[in-house]
């Protein structure tokens, strides 16, 4: 039912602002997974659908393609990684921040139904950071410029920009990144699953 509810989701054409509802959803799915009941699960995911369907929330539609992304093995629903891939795709059409985030770092690990391409990939962190003043992406965009071989992505100022921005918001790993691998051009980082990367800042 909620896949063919998600299908139907993929022809909303405006998204409006997020509304709380996603986080009740969210919470409402937590427990629901936690005490083993397939009934509260699914009163959290219909609270998505309507989220979707009724009040046009960004949150709501995000919230879901992750729900479809994992799939739920209490209501015994598989991954619909195609799915959740396309309610992704609305949602960056949209300019939707969290989406383009997300989407920036499938393209860098090149997984879960994504093609791997790190200049699309720096492409939307740049547009994340310049749009939405986000530091985190100013911090992945930073890293790969400084990886990158290329001269026109490895522009000495706009990493001193990006990584000084990251630093000045106070996300974490950004401050050592400089200090150990900007500094020092001896060093690479080689990172082999950015997002798992990201996580252990």
């Amino acid at each position: 039912m909620i896949k063919k509810l998600l299908i139907t989701a993929l022809f909303i054409t405006q998204f409006a602002t997020a509304s709380p509802l996603s986080d009740s959803a969210l919470r409402m799915i937590k427990i629901g997974n936690e005490v083993g009941s397939p009934a509260v699960v699914k009163n959290g995911q219909d609270l998505l659908i309507k989220g979707m369907f009724e009040l046009n929330d960004f949150d709501a539609a995000y919230e879901a393609s992750k729900q479809t992304r994992s799939g739920n093995q209490i209501m015994g629903y598989p991954p619909q990684v195609q799915i959740a891939n396309k309610i992704l795709s609305k949602l960056l059409n949209q300019g939707y921040e969290p989406a383009i985030y997300d989407s920036a770092l499938y393209l860098l690990d090149g997984d879960s139904g994504f093609v791997k391409d790190a200049l699309m990939a720096l492409n939307l962190l740049e547009k994340s950071t310049q749009i939405y003043s986000n530091p985190q992406s100013a911090f992945v965009a930073a890293v790969i410029r400084n990886e990158s071989l290329a001269p026109i992505i490895k522009d000495k100022q706009r990493i001193d920009e990006l990584i000084t921005f990251a630093i000045l918001n106070n996300v974490k790993g950004a401050a050592e990144y400089q200090a150990q691998y900007i500094d020092n051009k001896a060093q690479k980082l080689k990172v082999k699953n950015w997002r798992a990367w990201i996580d252990r800042q």
